[in-house]
């Protein structure tokens, strides 16, 4: 098994004001298409996206993982988002395959949970995996939006 790591690009994460607060409570968005995952060419290859980093001082309380588009062109591919110290702390495991548009709720413990705050800064990733047949390279279809409610703590006071 082999990972490739990528960093999203800045267009790819998107600040959710005031007037677009989605109904989940969540004020920062990721956009990851097929395009930015399809790499690795063995059957159980992973990809890691950087989504970029939380404050110094931070919790997050709220997250969520929307496939847009399901994901085609190998048999089984699945998502887990969280930080670089819990790999799946913010959305325990997706499914990018099974069709249709989906929403997948936050990993147990959240919005209450130790994990998912800090005193100094750590990297958010979100891990894609391809589990048998195929690989990431083979992805020809599909996109997943992350949403997660990410609050810096220095701005309370």
């Amino acid at each position: 098994m082999a990972n490739t790591n990528v960093t999203i690009a800045n267009s790819g994460q998107t600040t959710l004001g005031a007037m677009n607060f989605p109904p989940l409570g969540c004020n920062t968005k990721w956009t990851i298409p097929y395009t930015l995952v399809a790499t690795g060419t063995g059957s159980t290859d992973t990809v890691t996206v950087a989504l970029g980093n939380t404050p110094a001082k931070w919790v997050i309380n709220s997250a969520y993982a929307v496939v847009t588009t399901a994901f085609a062109g190998t048999t089984a591919f699945s998502i887990t988002v969280g930080t670089t110290t819990t790999t799946n702390a913010m959305i325990a495991s997706a499914d990018l395959i099974a069709g249709g548009a989906k929403l997948y709720p936050p990993a147990s413990g959240v919005p209450v949970s130790t994990n998912l705050s800090g005193t100094s800064a750590l990297a958010l990733v979100a891990t894609f995996t391809n589990a048998t047949g195929g690989s990431p390279s083979a992805v020809t279809a599909g996109q997943v939006d992350i949403y997660a409610n990410v609050v810096d703590l220095s701005d309370l006071g």
